[in-house]
C-alpha cells in the first residue's frame, strides 16, 4: 500500500502538470465553482465559511440543507441523499471541483461497535459515476489516517488497555469501507486528492499541518477544521497533492479522555437543536 500510494502519486504530478483544468485556471486567473457534498457536517461549513470570504462560487448539498443556517448570493443549496443517486445530478454541470465531506459521525457510546458500513463504497460508486457523465474531472475526498492503521474485519477483538488498538477495532467496519472507497477513486481515472486527517478540533488555526504520502501517518495527532479547509481552498487549483492519499497531522497528540469529554458534550447539544427541530444525524452531511 505504501509504495503504491507513493509512487502512483509521484507519476501523476508530470501528467497534471499540463492537465487541461490546470492550464485553463493558470490562463484566465477564475476562481473554481466547488460543489460540495458533505455541506452541513464540521468541516463543510467551515470549507463554506472560508470559501465565501474568498469569493468561490459554491452549490452545497445536504440531506437537510436548512442545518447549514447560512444564505450568501454565491452560495446554492442542494437537498439530496447520497444514496439516491439521481438527487446528485442537478448539483453537477461538469465544470465544478467536486468536493466531498460526507461521513459516519463518531458514536454517540465511545466503546461501542461500529456495525457494517457502506455509505463511503456507495458514495465513491455515486459520485464517480456522476462526474463522468457531466464530465467533472477533479475529486477531493475526505478519508481518515484511520485507513493506514486499519485493521481487518475479522481481527480479534484485542485485550484492554490500548485505547487505540481497541478503537481501530471498534471502528475496523468504517475503515474497510473507506479503504475500499479510496481504492475505487485512486482507479476511476479522476484527478483526485484523497484527505486523511487526523483527529480535528473546532480550534482556531495553528497553521501547524504536516502531511505524509507513504501510508505511515502518525496516529492520534490533532489538526483544527480551519486547517483542513485552508489545505482544500488552498489546493483546488494547483498544488503538489493530486492523485494522492495524503495523511495529514500535526505534532499536538491527542488527549482521549478530554476528547470524548468534548466530543459527548457536543453530541448531546446537537441531538436537542435536531430534536427539537425534528432532523437527524445519522449521516454527517
Amino acid at each position: 500500500m505504501k509504495r503504491r500510494t507513493f509512487v502512483k502519486g509521484t507519476l501523476a504530478l508530470t501528467a497534471l502538470s499540463t492537465a487541461p483544468w490546470r492550464l485553463r485556471a493558470a490562463e484566465n486567473g477564475q476562481k473554481p465553482v466547488i460543489a460540495l457534498f458533505g455541506a452541513t457536517a464540521r468541516s463543510g461549513r467551515e470549507i463554506i465559511r472560508q470559501a465565501l470570504q474568498r469569493g468561490h462560487t459554491i452549490k452545497g448539498f445536504a440531506r437537510t440543507p436548512s442545518k447549514l443556517g447560512v444564505e450568501h448570493e454565491n452560495l446554492t443549496l442542494f437537498k439530496g441523499d447520497i444514496y439516491e443517486r439521481d438527487t446528485i445530478d442537478p448539483v453537477l454541470e461538469g465544470h465544478e471541483v467536486v468536493v466531498s465531506m460526507i461521513g459516519v459521525p463518531a458514536p454517540e457510546d465511545p466503546a461501542a461497535e461500529i456495525g457494517p458500513v457502506d455509505i463511503y463504497t456507495v458514495m465513491g460508486e455515486h459520485l464517480i459515476s456522476a462526474m463522468q457523465e457531466k464530465g467533472n474531472t477533479r475529486l477531493i475526498m475526505a478519508s481518515s489516517t484511520g485507513v493506514e492503521h486499519r485493521m481487518d474485519v475479522n481481527a480479534t477483538r484485542p485485550p484492554p488497555g490500548d485505547l487505540s488498538e481497541r478503537w481501530k477495532w471498534l471502528a475496523r467496519h468504517l475503515y474497510d469501507d473507506m479503504w475500499k472507497m479510496e481504492e475505487m477513486i485512486a482507479n476511476s481515472g479522476l484527478d483526485y486528492m484523497l484527505l486523511r486527517p487526523g483527529f480535528m478540533v473546532e480550534e482556531p488555526a495553528r497553521h501547524d499541518m504536516k502531511f505524509n504520502t507513504t501510508g505511515d501517518t502518525p496516529g492520534a495527532r490533532v489538526i483544527t477544521y480551519e486547517d483542513f479547509a485552508t489545505f482544500i481552498l488552498d489546493n483546488l487549483d494547483g498544488g503538489e497533492y493530486w492523485n494522492m492519499a495524503l495523511g495529514m497531522y500535526s505534532d499536538t497528540i491527542m488527549d482521549p479522555a478530554a476528547e470524548i469529554e468534548k466530543h459527548l458534550a457536543r453530541q448531546k447539544a446537537e441531538q436537542e437543536a435536531a430534536q427539537a427541530k425534528g432532523g437527524n444525524n445519522e449521516i454527517d452531511d
